[in-house]
């Protein structure tokens, strides 16, 4: 499966997309896939030797809407600043292109923010972005900390999740779900 992640372009490097994606891989080699981390600027590589492909597809727009057609998965991660700014109408144009290319794919939206949870306003200006791509989903949201995922939320997950030795924070961890599902 190929699950492409995208954000907006403006934003610090793309940072916490590229964190996304990693530890989307992580968790995915933990649960025994053969898992190759596409990075921004990618060497040459053979897809049929893997079972999963996560790539960054952040940082290029070129190269990057061959992988958000090609995706099984595409998650957009938004940041707070995209909302309150509303400095999105680039990531919205891809989605939709991606969207229009590659009809069969499931678009996953979801917005990282800080400690503070998202304003009544930015959670409108979140549905609105998601009600303007066809056929989106609004996954849930991550709490985005120094560049760094946690949670305030652990103790709603289910205890079944919850192991001694995790990865990565309980939000990434039901975003992995969403985005593996029935696989």
């Amino acid at each position: 499966m190929i699950v492409a992640l995208t954000g907006n372009n403006e934003h610090d490097g793309n940072h916490a997309v590229s964190d996304l994606a990693e530890e989307l891989a992580l968790l995915r080699v933990a649960a025994g896939n053969r898992v190759l981390l596409v990075c921004p600027e990618p060497c040459a590589y053979d897809p049929q030797l893997y079972d999963d492909l996560v790539i960054d597809a952040s940082h290029n727009q070129a190269r990057d809407a061959a992988s958000l057609a090609g995706a099984a998965v595409i998650v957009a991660l938004l940041r707070r600043a995209d909302l309150e700014h509303q400095d999105h109408a680039a990531l919205l144009a891809r989605l939709r292109e991606a969207s229009a290319a590659n009809p069969g794919a499931r678009l996953l939206v979801t917005v990282a923010h800080g400690s503070e949870p998202l304003t009544p306003h930015q959670t409108g200006c979140l549905l609105v972005f998601v009600a303007q791509l066809p056929g989106a989903r609004l996954a849930d949201t991550l709490v985005l900390d120094h560049d760094t995922y946690h949670s305030h939320h652990s103790a709603f997950e289910a205890d079944a999740y919850k192991t001694a030795n995790v990865l990565c924070a309980p939000e990434v961890r039901h975003l992995y779900r969403q985005v593996f599902s029935g696989r």
